[in-house]
């Protein structure tokens, strides 16, 4: 017998993964959701793709590490005309106020993240 929703029992800690890691911004796009019934699309902010730069994180595997791979968060009601004066590969970026961070995808190696970010590390 296969056991329901133990996804919900999974907590994934972004905080304890970008620990020792360094997110650099790389571009900022629409957020949208389509409703597929009515075709009606929304806005709902901006999709803020960064890049790893560094990551120190010590991981089971002495020869892994995550650098270079990108995460994109999602902020709510920013529109990407807000991250302009933001430099590609040279604005650090910081992820505050978590709102969801969750991990999907059929080898689990994916994350969504809904949150505010900022160029100053949260206190």
């Amino acid at each position: 017998m296969a056991l329901k929703s133990l996804s919900q029992f999974n907590k994934f800690d972004l905080h304890e993964f970008l620990q020792d890691k360094r997110l650099f911004f790389v571009k900022a796009v629409q957020w949208t959701k389509t409703d597929k019934k009515t075709d009606q699309t929304d806005v709902l902010g901006s999709k803020v793709i960064t890049q790893i730069l560094e990551d120190n994180t010590q991981y089971l595997k002495s020869d892994m590490d995550n650098f270079g791979e990108q995460i994109t968060i999602k902020v709510r009601n920013i529109a990407p005309s807000a991250f302009d004066k933001w430099t590609p590969l040279e604005t650090e970026v910081f992820v505050c106020d978590v709102e969801h961070v969750s991990i999907f995808g059929e080898y689990r190696n994916q994350l969504n993240i809904i949150a505010s970010v900022s160029t100053k590390a949260p206190q």
